[in-house]
């Protein structure tokens, strides 16, 4: 399954975290460095779980490689959890989209 960034997704950067303002849901949530890149990883194409794993692999440090597959587990389920997330087959019909 390949998965997306919801649309309309506002992004302010703030040092390390960075502060996500869905305008659908008026939801904001701070998201740590890890999460904000995954999150802008999805924003530019659908991607598939082991893309974000290798992703994440890159951008860990060596000791932490090896985590990998669990951070971006987790990772998904959080990002998945608050709404910003979604999987990529229901970007056309705009399925899991809340409206206010």
């Amino acid at each position: 399954m390949r998965i997306i960034a919801v649309e309309g997704l506002l992004i302010r950067h703030f040092a390390d975290e960075a502060v996500v303002f869905d305008p659908v849901s008026w939801d904001a949530h701070l998201l740590n460095p890890a999460a904000i890149a995954v999150l802008e990883l999805l924003l530019d194409a659908p991607r598939s779980e082991h893309e974000v794993i290798d992703f994440l692999a890159d951008a860990l440090r060596v000791e932490e490689q090896s985590h990998a597959a669990a951070h971006a587990h987790r990772l998904i389920g959080e990002l998945r959890s608050l709404g910003l997330i979604r999987p990529a087959e229901c970007a056309a019909t705009n399925a899991n989209r809340r409206d206010p």
